[in-house]
């Protein structure tokens, strides 16, 4: 009986699996705004820190972001404040990358920053969707 090929086939399929679970951990999303364990805070060297925009997205709901320096954002949604540690934001050159959690599901929104006179186009995804809403700088 030879024992070298179902051997090489175990070793293999090991391999294999390790390379896809390490793969899969590729593809795990940060968490925009999380700290980069420096001590440093996210937002605080951004132009947007302690700024507010609002809009109406495409679903005709009423957002309001208020982009703090620690990396959180404030949020008012239809009217209805919010202020969670767990809602953050992050810019990366003109890219602003904003996570929000709701009861029923997270959303991730990402915008084009242009300057604090230009409108900032969004484009937000949830769970079983998506959304667009142009913010404007209070």
């Amino acid at each position: 009986m030879n024992t070298t090929t179902p051997r090489l086939l175990t070793a293999f399929a090991g391999l294999a699996i390790a390379a896809a679970a390490l793969t899969g951990c590729a593809f795990i999303p940060s968490i925009p705004g999380a700290s980069s364990g420096d001590g440093s805070d996210p937002g605080s060297e951004s132009e947007l820190a302690g700024t507010t925009w609002t809009g109406t997205d495409s679903d005709g709901d009423m957002w309001g972001l208020e982009f703090q320096s620690d990396g959180t954002v404030g949020l008012t949604y239809n009217g209805d404040g919010f202020d969670d540690a767990g809602d953050v934001w992050a810019q990366a050159g003109d890219t602003v990358t904003i996570h929000i959690g709701f009861d029923d599901g997270d959303i991730e929104m990402i915008g084009q920053y242009e300057g604090l006179d230009a409108p900032m186009e969004t484009a937000g995804t949830y769970d079983g969707g998506t959304f667009t809403v142009t913010l404007t700088h209070e």
